[in-house]
């Protein structure tokens, strides 16, 4: 007996993601279990009125987002045992390459980006250990070396809130921290010595701020020294 799933046939352009987004909820909502097999690709046709190219481009969609795993031949595919991480990890991954990077994208992810960043210092300020710190301070270190240099000092201050967004021992603000990371490179990096003229100095002025206010443990401390370090960043509204 074949097991009923809560699938629909469809109408719509682009069916493949339409087949993808039914499964995908079938999977999030466990009426498809880790381990589980999905119905084979001729089932999968009858059950959402499709062609085959339609039901295999659906689900190497699913497999790209790490939710199944394809198999060959009559084994078919198979749910996996993959955790929320994962999943968005693979969001993160489809959203680097869509994202089209411009000054508006810049601006809506300095919006974005200063209220992550403010969770998580205020999390590294209550959950951070000893290690930790001495590893930020190493960070701090080494972007004092980079001196005027800021393709030298940008990758490494970069490395340095990942490694915060680590230490709030929250796997989904690594997650998301991440996500903003890729876009974050792939959007200041063409144009470090055009959007920072002057060199890192001030930047890694509110680095330090912002360390030495997480030390502190005072979250009022931790806001004020966000508020400064997202304003230094702050360059679309002042350009000449």
């Amino acid at each position: 007996m074949k097991k009923t799933l809560p699938f629909k046939q469809l109408k719509k352009t682009r069916l493949y993601q339409e087949v993808a987004d039914q499964i995908k909820e079938a999977i999030l909502e466990g009426d498809l279990k880790p381990g589980e097999r999905l119905p084979s690709e001729r089932d999968l046709c009858e059950l959402f009125g499709v062609g085959r190219p339609t039901v295999r481009e659906a689900l190497r969609v699913l497999d790209n987002m790490g939710l199944i795993e394809i198999g060959s031949g009559v084994k078919g595919s198979t749910v996996k045992d993959a955790d929320i991480t994962e999943y968005m990890e693979a969001v993160r991954d489809n959203l680097s390459h869509l994202i089209r990077i411009d000054e508006e994208t810049i601006k809506e992810l300095w919006e974005v980006r200063k209220y992550i960043e403010l969770g998580i210092c205020l999390n590294v300020a209550q959950k951070a250990t000893p290690q930790d710190y001495k590893q930020m301070h190493e960070f701090i270190r080494q972007m004092e070396a980079c001196g005027k240099d800021i393709r030298a000092y940008f990758p490494i201050a970069v490395a340095f809130h990942r490694f915060m967004a680590m230490s709030t021992q929250n796997k989904i603000f690594d997650v998301l921290w991440g996500m903003v990371q890729d876009i974050l490179l792939k959007g200041y990096m063409p144009s470090l010595e055009t959007l920072f003229p002057d060199g890192p100095s001030k930047l890694l002025e509110t680095n330090k701020r912002v360390l030495k206010a997480m030390e502190s443990g005072d979250p009022e401390e931790v806001k004020a020294a966000m508020e400064i370090h997202a304003e230094e960043e702050r360059f679309f509204d002042n350009k000449p």
